[in-house]
């Protein structure tokens, strides 16, 4: 192989080849996903510094904090712009993510699905959608091919057939290794367990089907921060229980750390110093500073919702979401009863009828203060939660009945507003209701 792979931390690695180095997901240091993750190893703004010196472009796969930080872009947007580096995203219907670079002053490259990129005479690229928010990214360098999946779910034989039509075989594989969202709360170790086995499952169909000569596990080198969610960590996939599940693979499995080069060319990988490296990160887990929710007074979440429910209001017909909501057979967009725990006080909230109030009824779902205010406050706080994993179900069911109603902004943050339009857009509602009846299926296992 002429093109070289540089591991620099998580899910961000630097593809060089033929006079262009494109640089992906750079989150290098401080927390994600509202205090729930952290790295299990920063990267200084000295080693920053330096990668921006040796890139021509820097591709996001998708808008979640730990591939597109907005402190990298705060603390780098100068080194960038005055580098002349480029910027690689997908187009999205909302342009939330291209048009927030561009104010800031940056020169970005939309990236339409499936379509190749020709980036100079030798280097192309080809960005893959993915679910709601992910995409991958095919990097073809000469004949050379490396496929960039990070979080895509890739994971049956139907869609991994569907990548391959766009792909076909290839020489490096990257992809996520273990688990990184809610799995059911701290009493479904059963869940969690499964979750990390299906993960390198899907390791398993994703190189049986693109059968790449070398796969380079990435996109999980986190853990949870939290004092709410860091029971998550206890069964984590690490970099031992990945080669123990492939000891027998063909295709080469390669583990990284930090500043490792990778050419099957050039000098010899020590894979056994990055698995040690990583495996030291995880011995001190018990070790580590875990952060804490601030307590936020009702009143303030209460001024908090009513920007909320303007927001949504803004994004949507109402009028059609009351219609919906007395008419549909699957109850979409009720209240929902809410158990703040810091506060021992349960709430109801009620966008429709922009109503927040104290309540008596058994809570969906229970969380902080500064949980619930986060939702309140940011478009993607819904989504940041079912990540962070810093809640639990207050009854059963009660998660699937509350994601009915505060899901809605995952779908505006992909320009989907509830309308009539939207109610004919079945390839979406089919997703949405599929991930919903997974989630269901496992909770009540």
């Amino acid at each position: 192989m002429k093109t070289k792979i540089v591991f620099v931390n998580h899910a961000s690695v630097i593809i060089k080849g033929s006079g262009i180095s494109i640089l992906s997901d750079p989150w290098f240091r401080g927390d994600a996903f509202n205090k729930g993750w952290r790295l299990l190893h920063q990267t200084s703004d000295e080693e920053v510094n330096q990668i921006l010196d040796t890139v021509t472009h820097i591709w996001i796969s998708h808008e979640h904090p730990d591939h597109f930080s907005i402190l990298f872009f705060k603390s780098f947007s100068k080194k960038i712009k005055d580098n002349g580096i480029k910027l690689l995203f997908q187009s999205t219907k909302d342009k939330r993510v291209v048009n927030f670079l561009k104010s800031i002053g940056h020169n970005v490259m939309e990236l339409r699905f499936n379509q190749e990129k020709i980036l100079n005479d030798n280097f192309s690229v080809t960005c893959i959608k993915d679910g709601f928010y992910d995409s991958g990214l095919l990097i073809k360098n000469g004949t050379e091919k490396i496929l960039n999946l990070n979080d895509c779910e890739v994971t049956t034989q139907q869609r991994a057939d569907e990548v391959l039509n766009i792909t076909s075989n290839i020489d490096v594989l990257l992809t996520q290794f273990s688990f990184a969202a809610w799995k059911g709360g701290k009493d479904n170790i059963k869940w969690r367990n499964e979750a990390a086995k299906e993960k390198l499952n899907t390791m398993e169909l994703q190189i049986n089907k693109f059968k790449p000569n070398y796969v380079i596990p990435f996109a999980s080198f986190i853990y949870f921060s939290n004092q709410e969610n860091k029971y998550l960590n206890d069964a984590i996939n690490t970099p031992q229980k990945v080669l123990e599940k492939f000891k027998n693979t063909e295709s080469n499995i390669i583990f990284m750390k930090p500043g490792d080069e990778f050419n099957p060319t050039g000098p010899e990988l020590n894979v056994e110093d990055a698995i040690s490296f990583w495996q030291d990160k995880y011995d001190i887990l018990d070790t580590n500073t875990y952060t804490s929710f601030d307590e936020i007074p009702l009143p303030k979440i209460k001024e908090s919702f009513l920007i909320y429910c303007e927001r949504i209001r803004k994004n949507n017909s109402i009028r059609l979401i009351k219609v919906l909501r007395n008419l549909s057979p699957i109850p979409f967009f009720q209240p929902v009863i809410v158990h703040l725990s810091d506060l021992n006080q349960t709430v109801e909230v009620d966008y429709v009828s922009e109503v927040l109030i104290k309540s008596q009824k058994v809570p969906m779902i229970t969380m902080s203060s500064e949980s619930l205010n986060f939702i309140f406050k940011n478009p993607f706080g819904f989504d940041t939660l079912t990540v962070n994993a810093c809640f639990e179900e207050g009854r059963k069911g009660g998660f699937v009945s509350a994601t009915k109603t505060l899901a809605i902004e995952n779908l505006n943050n992909m320009g989907i507003p509830i309308s009539i339009k939207t109610l004919f857009n079945f390839s979406i509602i089919k997703l949405f209701l599929t991930r919903l009846y997974r989630v269901a299926r496992k909770l009540d296992a």
